[in-house]
């Protein structure tokens, strides 16, 4: 290792003699160098070398040469050898490459390579690093594109370039981003070709003519088809193709609108595509934009599409006016048709229609999710809450469907002892025999203390702790109830005895010294 070390430092040596004879490096500076790239090219070559030494040597040779630059410009020096210009970047590409060797599969490093040969007008290193990070890392997508683009924008090769997307579309074929790039390159070679054809009519001479079919980006739309057939697509990758068509100068409306028609004959369930393609028409036209939300309902008959349009509608409501009429127009359809997914989808669109003074329509989105899902207890307790006529009426009907539902019976037995104390009462005494009637032993205990008083709510607390195991709730309940009542000391203890006994926590704990130090601190020991 030594020998090709020192091979090495004695190649460097005219160099450096060089640019200290010129006055670009100083006797010490010149010595400097050479130690540092000895230190350098020891670390390179050892056993087990690091990637990061090679990095530091490239910076290290980066910093070199852009101080070299500098002083050659401020000396105004125009008679350094090419071995003194350009050593340094030869050393530079050397040590990539050393180092590329042995890390072949880091896509970063190869990244950092052809930036750096792009930065030097390096085109011979560069076609070569594009081919050997290729050959090695055939799945990474963006030096697939960077080569790509290499090829049309600084070779000017379009059939290269196309070629380069083909392969890399048999390695990746998956890749989203490798079919949007091959649609721009199409598109982009269609709008030099039309520019040239413009500037050739201007100037009244004759132009290569190319096929009508070529020119209204055939084959750009043969990359888009293919691409519906190879990956999962959706409205996100929709709007990479898009956002090419849209800022094209040669008819970019009418290969945008074919984008989308296509996308949606290939998939004409997907409702974020229609909403896509209403978007785009209603600048143009309001009620075809109307129309298509209109096709989008018929055509994929789901609750989500519904809340999709709602959204919609909702955003550019500027554009449509009165977006009262816009929804009643769009509800005349038959609803019932369109299929609950999910009863949390109903809520969420009755919810947006509460915030857009739209709640007229929620009585018909919720009797059509009940119709779907009769036993849905968030929609029975929904439309209670919010849009109910006659809520004990419902509140019956919800527990014929959902007898033993907590939630539910919680609701009837608040809103009866609101109605009608003495049912409530009746009511309280059958539920509470039931087998689930220990779940609302605590609700239980708070109707008998706000209806009866404290004395009551004790009787009752006794005869539950005789028939069931008490919950946390329950005695942390009733011992809120002894505190505002203000009750003897002991009895509040010895409930806390209970609670820490039976639920022993550090939350629990703590509420009993806090207790205890504020009205029986000699208990606390």
């Amino acid at each position: 290792m030594a020998e090709v070390v020192q091979s090495h430092i004695e190649e460097m040596l005219p160099e450096v003699y060089e640019l200290q004879q010129l006055g670009i490096l100083s006797t010490s500076e010149g010595k400097s160098v050479i130690k540092t790239r000895t230190d350098f090219e020891y670390k390179m070559r050892r056993r087990i070398s690091k990637k990061q030494d090679f990095i530091r040597f490239i910076d290290y040779e980066m910093k070199l040469e852009k101080l070299k630059q500098s002083r050659i410009s401020k000396l105004g020096l125009n008679d350094v050898s090419e071995g003194a210009k350009y050593r340094s970047l030869q050393r530079i590409h050397f040590i990539y490459q050393k180092c590329l060797r042995k890390y072949k599969n880091d896509v970063s490093l190869w990244i950092q390579y052809i930036k750096y040969c792009k930065q030097v007008s390096s085109t011979r290193s560069l076609g070569l690093a594009f081919v050997e990070a290729l050959k090695h890392n055939p799945t990474s997508v963006q030096i697939w594109i960077m080569s790509a683009k290499n090829e049309m924008e600084a070779n000017k090769n379009v059939s290269a370039a196309r070629s380069i997307f083909l392969r890399s579309l048999k390695f990746n074929p998956n890749s989203p981003e490798l079919w949007i790039e091959y649609f721009r390159l199409e598109v982009l070679h269609v709008e030099k070709l039309l520019k040239r054809k413009m500037i050739m009519e201007a100037c009244d001479k004759p132009s290569n003519t190319v096929g009508d079919e070529f020119m209204n980006f055939k084959t750009a739309k043969i990359v888009f088809i293919n691409c519906l057939s190879s990956i999962s697509f959706n409205s996100f990758i929709l709007n990479g193709f898009t956002d090419i068509a849209k800022v094209t100068e040669f008819n970019g409306e009418n290969l945008t609108k074919f984008l989308y028609e296509t996308a949606l004959t290939k998939f004409p369930d997907n409702s974020s595509l229609w909403i896509c393609l209403a978007e785009f028409i209603i600048a143009k036209d309001i009620k075809k934009a109307l129309s298509i939300l209109k096709a989008a309902l018929t055509t994929i008959k789901t609750f989500e599409c519904l809340k999709e349009i709602l959204v919609f509608i909702i955003t550019f409501s500027k554009k449509f006016g009165d977006i009262h009429s816009v929804v009643s127009d769009l509800m005349n359809n038959d609803i019932s048709t369109l299929t609950v997914n999910n009863s949390a989808t109903v809520i969420e669109l009755a919810d947006k229609m509460i915030q857009t003074s739209l709640s007229g329509f929620i009585p018909r989105i919720l009797e059509v999710g009940l119709e779907q899902c009769p036993k849905s207890k968030s929609l029975w307790l929904y439309k209670i809450q919010h849009v109910s006529d006659n809520p004990m009426k419902d509140l019956d009907d919800a527990l014929i469907l959902l007898p033993e539902d907590i939630d539910i019976w919680t609701e009837f037995l608040t809103s009866l002892a609101m109605t009608d104390s003495n049912k409530c009462k009746e009511t309280w005494n059958v539920v509470m025999k039931k087998s689930f009637g220990v779940s609302l032993i605590p609700q239980y205990l708070q109707f008998i203390y706000t209806s009866s008083g404290l004395e009551r709510a004790r009787e009752v607390f006794k005869d539950i702790q005789n028939q069931h195991t008490i919950s946390e709730d329950v005695l942390n309940t009733m011992i809120n109830y002894e505190i505002a009542g203000e009750t003897n000391v002991d009895a509040i203890c010895n409930l806390f005895e209970s609670l820490t006994t039976s639920h022993s926590n550090s939350n629990n704990w703590k509420k009993y010294i806090d207790f205890c130090q504020n009205n029986c601190p000699e208990k606390i020991s």
